[in-house]
């Protein structure tokens, strides 16, 4: 049997690895264990692929204040204002920290950050990286995490389960249960502590900007193990990303690129904001997505378009070199051609429900990152808020779990040691997983009506009971797992929107009109 882990960490993005770190620099010098247990290496998350930055108040002329305001604004009022502006206070510091550790972001001429400013900001607030800032800072905390003493990375291990001892008011987290994906075997993790750090739900539709790893894992299984949940009505989906016919991660262009000066242009090529709103094309993502969807909608076609020649070729290469090879790809040259867009689920503002330390309903039980709703984001995320998010809270839910304590839990004497690994998928499972996405990207998307939502509450439930009869059978694959845990996510979403009775932030739903 393995010794005592003091915490397991689910999900090796940026949330996670900050958590592991902090646990340890905290501990100062005494003995700490973690394991972190990831699907996939780190390179293929979302963390990783975040373009845009991270936003704080790094400069006098913003403030806290404005930062706040923003953030309640986006939000709907749905935040909690407490966590807001503990969030926006302690993000500057922890930005310096990175830098600290050799983090790389974007200068100017003076020496000081460059920021730019993205949708639902009064200012320009965020620190970036050219156009892969969450590249940079996992490769700085990838580093420090793997030169770190105490902390053990498994990669290719599936969390399927939390493992919950006691009942009622003693209920209790003491471990996982997960699948090693290489061999096969079933194994029961236990610790004092376990951290949910598994990122978001974007497969749960047929266009999104995640990672095929993004698959609600975290969300499930706290969903199972009956943990409270919220704001799952609350989808975010991100006007910008590069139009593609086939079903499947897109490729994103960050909101950044409007905030250099790109705009975006209807069927007519006219400019799509004007008199929308009075931020233009910098409006908060729930209207700009709603903008570009009427428009696809009215005239009848998949895409509408983002001018960058405000920017130029040239400049548009050299601040954002990662969207022009995307843009390449296709034949296509931003600043001189017109990029074709359209929105594409994007950042889940729900999640576990947590304190703003990252303690869930459930003992021994944290959440972080997009798996987490610490009351942060409310009805919608502002931009750039979620690196922030996984800056500030994983540090004080490290605090935290030392404050607890890193004491023993007791454990069942036997382990679960099995192959139940299924060789090849059930034919079911790759048209379950079609019809699914299809059904929420038709009824639960950016627009939804109340008829659309029960239409889809009645085929994720049918889906659901197929898919917990294979279960049962134990005739699980990797795809399998996904489309369990897709489904869990997909009936809380749903519901959740169909108990929102009025439109609010990224939830817009028509009433008296019947679904398409």
């Amino acid at each position: 049997m393995d010794a005592q882990l003091d915490a397991i960490v689910v999900g090796g993005g940026i949330a996670g690895m900050v958590y592991a770190t902090q646990l340890v620099d905290l501990a100062q010098g005494r003995p700490v264990r973690v394991r972190v247990l990831s699907k996939a290496p780190v390179q293929v998350s979302s963390s990783f692929a975040a373009q845009g930055g991270v936003a704080a108040v790094m400069r006098t002329e913003d403030s806290v204040e404005q930062h706040v305001r923003d953030t309640l604004t986006v939000g709907a009022g749905r935040n909690d204002p407490a966590v807001v502006r503990l969030v926006v206070s302690e993000g500057p510091a922890l930005i310096r920290g990175l830098i600290g550790i050799g983090a790389r972001f974007d200068a100017n001429a003076d020496g000081e950050l460059d920021l730019a400013r993205e949708g639902g900001h009064s200012a320009a607030r965020v620190v970036h990286h050219r156009d892969r800032t969450g590249e940079e800072i996992v490769r700085v905390l990838h580093q420090r995490m793997t030169n770190t003493p105490g902390i053990e990375v498994m990669d290719g291990q599936r969390a399927i389960d939390l493992l919950v001892d006691g009942e009622g008011d003693q209920r209790r987290c003491i471990g996982v249960r997960a699948v090693d994906m290489r061999t096969g075997e079933v194994v029961d993790h236990f610790a004092t502590h376990v951290i949910l750090a598994t990122g978001g739900a974007g497969n749960l539709y047929e266009h999104t900007t995640n990672p095929p790893t993004a698959t609600g894992d975290g969300i499930a299984m706290a969903i199972r193990a009956d943990v409270p949940v919220r704001d799952m009505a609350f989808v975010q989906f991100h006007p910008t990303a590069l139009y593609a016919k086939k079903s499947g991660r897109v490729s994103l262009i960050s909101e950044a690129v409007r905030g250099a000066g790109a705009r975006l242009r209807g069927a007519d090529k006219r400019p799509l904001m004007t008199g929308l709103h009075p931020m233009g094309d910098l409006a908060p993502r729930n209207i700009v997505a709603r903008a570009i969807h009427h428009e696809m909608q009215q005239h009848a076609m998949p895409h509408v378009w983002l001018d960058a020649s405000p920017i130029g070729s040239h400049r548009f290469a050299a601040e954002f070199p990662g969207i022009a090879r995307d843009c390449a790809a296709i034949g296509l040259v931003p600043g001189r051609d017109l990029l074709p867009v359209m929105p594409a689920a994007h950042y889940l503002c729900g999640g576990v429900r947590t304190d703003d330390r990252g303690r869930t309903a459930l003992a021994g039980l944290y959440a972080l990152g997009e798996c987490a709703s610490s009351g942060l984001h409310g009805a919608d995320r502002l931009a750039s808020n979620s690196l922030l998010e996984a800056l500030v809270i994983p540090k004080r839910a490290a605090q935290a779990t030392l404050c607890e304590g890193l004491m023993a839990v007791p454990v069942p004497s036997r382990i679960q040691r099995t192959n139940q690994l299924a060789s090849r998928t059930l034919e079911l499972i790759p048209r379950a997983m079609a019809t699914l996405t299809h059904t929420m990207t038709m009824h639960v998307s950016i627009v939804r009506t109340e008829e659309g939502l029960h239409q889809a509450l009645r085929e994720i439930n049918h889906l659901d009971r197929q898919v917990r009869a294979s279960w049962q059978r134990r005739r699980w694959s990797a795809d399998m797992m996904d489309l369990r845990d897709l489904l869990t996510v997909a009936r809380s979403v749903t519901a959740s929107a169909l108990a929102e009775p009025d439109s609010i932030g990224a939830h817009f739903i028509l009433h008296g009109i019947r679904s398409a």
